[in-house]
């Protein structure tokens, strides 16, 4: 049965109509949370560190070439990508900043079932940049959605972002439903502001997502041209099916 399938057909978990209608829905396979009746994220019940979104995998292929041990997320969502980075780096240092109390509730219990500790900050974040300046991570990665945010608010945070992270560190960014016109508008005024460094972005077919990565211009010329002469090589830590999965999903991506 397709994914599509699967979530058409659960039982919802929980419900809250505060600001925006949060809910939690499972069947026999899955559980997925989803804001205003749009499905967010998705676990696979019986595999809960594994990602089941096209976008989520765009958003993790960094992985093909750095181990980072300290990453930063904003957007903590169902999880999904805490749990795969918690499972394949057990030891990384990972700070999951979510600015709804209620996500975090949700993610507590419905979405963290092998009881993992998180370190999960309570915060906007812009307020957590601003009182955590000296902060630094090897990844930042930032996937929040948040009702009604402009393309203007996620350039924003991004310039807050740039401005606060050194200059070897990666920045991938989720961008949810950007129109073409604002597409355009964020890159051009990202190479305004990462000049000397490399953008890439990914446009998943069937889906609104637009994926974006950010890195040095010069970190991954060494492994890319490895990669290019020789898909089998070794990697430290994902399983090699993965690897070459994501490996043929790289090259996909546009330069800019």
């Amino acid at each position: 049965m397709k994914l599509a399938e699967h979530l058409s057909q659960g039982d919802i978990l929980y419900l809250n109509h505060n600001e925006e209608l949060l809910s939690v829905s499972e069947n026999n396979h899955y559980r997925w949370l989803a804001f205003d009746n749009v499905v967010q994220s998705v676990m696979l019940k019986c595999k809960p560190w594994q990602l089941t979104l096209p976008h989520q995998i765009a958003m993790m292929l960094p992985l093909l070439f750095i181990q980072p041990q300290q990453v930063i997320e904003f957007g903590l969502g169902g999880g999904n990508l805490a749990r795969f980075l918690r499972h394949y780096l057990p030891t990384l240092n990972l700070d999951t900043i979510e600015y709804s109390s209620a996500v975090i509730g949700c993610f507590e219990k419905y979405f963290n079932p092998q009881k993992q500790g998180f370190n999960l900050h309570n915060n906007a974040a812009l307020d957590w940049l601003h009182h955590n300046k000296k902060k630094q991570a090897d990844w930042l990665i930032c996937d929040i959605y948040q009702k009604n945010q402009s393309i203007e608010d996620s350039l924003n945070l991004t310039k807050n972002i740039l401005k606060n992270i050194n200059e070897k560190a990666v920045l991938s960014l989720n961008l949810p439903s950007p129109s073409h016109q604002e597409i355009h508008y964020f890159l051009e005024h990202l190479r305004q502001l990462s000049s000397d460094k490399t953008v890439v972005y990914f446009h998943l077919p069937k889906y609104l997502n637009i994926i974006i990565h950010i890195y040095p211009t010069s970190f991954l010329l060494t492994k890319e041209s490895a990669i290019s002469k020789n898909m089998n090589f070794s990697h430290p830590f994902l399983p090699h099916y993965i690897v070459n999965r994501w490996m043929g999903f790289w090259h996909h991506g546009i330069k800019y």
